[in-house]
């Protein structure tokens, strides 16, 4: 069995404590390595740019840019990148327009946070052979 890369992960919140909330479940991940935080849409499109994460959790709200137009953007230039729309919004239009607009997966902030890394894994480790 060959060990499984590091999934990098960029989160991208405009609250604080989430993030940091995130950071602290994900880095018990032995396969996550946490690259970066973005706090708005603008720093996460540099972000993806410059770093070229796996995976993207992706808030809906983000102030100026929504986390939609933030997603197409990223994957017009980064299609490999995977997206996971995370929002407090259980709101099935907001999920389709996620995928629509190129998102792997739409979770809510309410879910378990198995599902989450259920999500990451799926995405970061495609194309991996056991």
């Amino acid at each position: 069995m060959t060990k499984k890369k590091q999934i990098k992960i960029l989160i991208v919140d405009d609250h604080k404590a989430l993030r940091d909330g995130l950071k602290v479940i994900l880095q018990m991940e032995p396969d996550f390595l946490i690259i970066e935080e973005a706090e708005d849409g603008k720093q996460a499109i540099k972000y993806a740019q410059t770093l070229a994460p796996d995976v993207i959790i992706m808030d809906i709200d983000l102030g100026e840019m929504h986390g939609i137009q933030v997603t197409e953007q990223i994957l017009d230039n980064q299609p490999d990148i995977c997206v996971i729309g995370f929002s407090m919004h259980e709101d099935p239009d907001l999920a389709r327009a996620m995928h629509k607009a190129g998102a792997t997966a739409y979770l809510s902030k309410s879910d378990s946070p198995d599902q989450l890394i259920c999500a990451i894994r799926s995405c970061g480790h495609k194309g991996e052979k056991e």
